[in-house]
């Protein structure tokens, strides 16, 4: 695996999609460019706006971009890794269920789904008394209910968009029947049980490889760890990149080969 490489180390939150921007653009223009981008993530998840600019910023100047998660990629980072062409892993790695975000008054980021599965819960209860009532009126503001279904909504078509154009764009006939696959019919089916809440449990629940090319997801995902020397490569940066953050006290950065951006905590 040869291409050009960015390590993201960090939150999918605005500002970060600039940085990506700049730093994939300084890449695309260097002499004797490749036209493979191969991405190396780490992220607790964030905003899906921010993930569909960074997809398009990697599509803009790269022909194939390649995911190695080699610890997590949460949440909104697993709907990243789903718009590449292919994805690596190993034992080790986790993506997250996919569940849009909500900012909190104290700025902290909360489960979505969690929101509204909660909403319906308590809404289809009958009878609905009235200090209920009065609960979902004070506690669920329509506005956001509002904006997390249409986030979900997001989430999913471009789930299926992505895996159609680039992870399936190769797959032309099923390995049960040799027919020829409905791609899209496939892809839906992958974005809602990735985005199943009752599936998953926690927002927080890492899936590992092994769950992810189970029967009951299948989804194609590349082991590096099962090739030696790869693993080396990958596992040897990645470990003395872990160890430089941690003597720097950084936990948000993006590295190419032309620098290594520390943007704090």
């Amino acid at each position: 695996m040869s291409g050009e490489a960015i390590l993201i180390r960090a939150p999918m939150i605005t500002g970060i999609d600039d940085i990506v921007r700049r730093e994939v653009e300084t890449l695309a223009a260097g002499e004797n460019r490749r036209d493979k981008l191969i991405v190396v993530l780490e992220t607790t998840g964030g905003s899906v706006e921010v993930v569909e600019r960074i997809s398009d910023v990697f599509r803009q100047h790269f022909k194939t971009v390649v995911f190695v998660v080699p610890n997590f990629a949460y949440s909104a980072g697993t709907v990243l890794c789903l718009s590449g062409d292919e994805i690596y892993m190993d034992y080790y790695s986790v993506l997250g269920p996919i569940d849009p975000q909500i900012r909190t008054s104290d700025g902290r980021w909360v489960p979505g789904l969690g929101y509204l599965k909660k909403y319906d819960e308590l809404a289809k209860r009958h009878p609905i008394s009235q200090p209920k009532r009065e609960f979902l009126l004070n506690n669920f503001d329509p506005a956001t209910l509002f904006s997390l279904e249409q986030a979900k909504k997001q989430l999913e078509d471009l789930i299926v968009q992505w895996l159609v154009n680039y992870k399936f764009k190769n797959w032309t006939r099923t390995e049960t029947t040799g027919k020829k696959p409905d791609k899209e019919a496939r892809a839906q089916e992958i974005a809602k049980l990735l985005g199943d809440a009752e599936e998953w449990k926690s927002h927080g629940r890492g899936i590992p490889m092994k769950t992810l090319v189970s029967d009951k997801v299948k989804l194609r995902i590349k082991d590096f760890g099962a090739d030696q020397s790869l693993n080396v490569a990958v596992r040897g940066y990645y470990d003395l990149f872990i160890d430089y953050c941690a003597m720097l006290g950084s936990e948000v950065v993006v590295h190419t080969r032309h620098r290594f951006l520390n943007l704090g905590r």
